[in-house]
């Protein structure tokens, strides 16, 4: 994705009524330095964390669900997303319809020091209010980890804009 169509793709996002719960375990990181960026931020994210502690990110998942970087454990952070979204808009706005609500999340295996065994990636995923899961995993050709993490950002961005329209 280049910048033009992450632009593009961020302001669809803003311009939606989706409003999501966003979770990244270190991977991922610069989607929300990007939703952030752009203005209408306010409008999509609700709230957004990096459970980088393995505690924290059972809490999330609420199992202690393993392996960490997989299908699995993207969905149970997502559903974990989508809960606290529930929490927060719990008490909607007098005569306002409710907001379409959606939990995102990224847990990722970046190139790390030492190396590590096994390959580097990235599982993201997406849980919406109407029903929707997607789960998807992401590779990488190259060792160089701010490569890695735009794009993985990129892969949750494109992600988001697709639940906004689906």
């Amino acid at each position: 994705m280049n910048a033009d169509e992450r632009l593009r793709a961020i302001r669809l996002i803003h311009d939606s009524p989706l409003r999501i719960v966003l979770s990244v375990t270190g991977g991922g990181v610069l989607a929300l330095s990007d939703l952030l960026t752009i203005p209408g931020g306010s409008r999509t994210i609700l709230e957004a964390g990096v459970p980088y502690s393995v505690k924290s990110l059972y809490e999330l998942m609420g199992s202690e669900l393993e392996p960490h970087v997989s299908d699995e454990a993207a969905l149970a952070m997502a559903d974990g997303c989508l809960a606290r979204a529930h929490y927060l808009v719990s008490t909607p706005k007098p005569g306002t319809e409710p907001w379409p609500l959606a939990g995102v999340s990224c847990t990722a295996a970046l190139v790390t020091d030492p190396p590590r065994r096994g390959e580097d990636r990235a599982h993201i995923a997406a849980v919406t209010d109407s029903g929707t899961r997607i789960a998807r995993k992401v590779t990488y050709g190259t060792d160089d980890r701010i490569a890695q993490d735009r794009e993985t950002s990129d892969a949750l961005l494109e992600l988001i804009a697709e639940i906004t329209t689906g």
